[in-house]
């Protein structure tokens, strides 16, 4: 299955390129694992500097800077970051963002209940034996 509409992920990817630098916040998931890693990303806004096209894998990814003199960028799928409210794209990134979990949720159940064995086979009927009564 397909995890992205490829020709609305493009578009998307341009129209935000386009607009490069916006405001961006990580989302919660984004802090956690980034803390477990020991990266210091810290609940802030942040400049995206860079967007560009992972495919169907990676989705549309951000590279981003937090402050103007913050060698380190941050690079992330835009799934996990929360764009500004006020950008003129907001409504249609947050619709990509939606779609785009949902897809993946749906494409990692099937894939766990694929690894897990969990095809429906049919039941086999039990023999009947020649117990007493037979």
């Amino acid at each position: 299955m397909m995890v992205d509409d490829y020709d609305v992920a493009i578009s998307l990817n341009n129209r935000l390129d386009a607009s490069v630098p916006f405001k961006v916040r990580p989302g919660k998931q984004m802090l956690k694992n980034m803390q477990a890693q020991g990266k210091s990303m810290r609940d802030q806004d942040y400049t995206v500097e860079k967007v560009f096209y992972g495919g169907d894998e990676g989705g549309i990814t951000c590279m981003l800077q937090g402050k103007a003199t913050d060698k380190e960028l941050f690079g992330a799928s835009i799934t996990h970051l929360v764009i500004d409210p006020e950008h003129p794209l907001a409504e249609e990134v947050k619709a990509y963002q939606q779609q785009r979990t949902r897809r993946l949720f749906l494409q990692d159940q099937s894939g766990f209940a694929a690894m897990m064995g969990e095809k429906k086979t049919p039941k086999k009927k039990k023999k009947r034996g020649g117990g007493f009564g037979r």
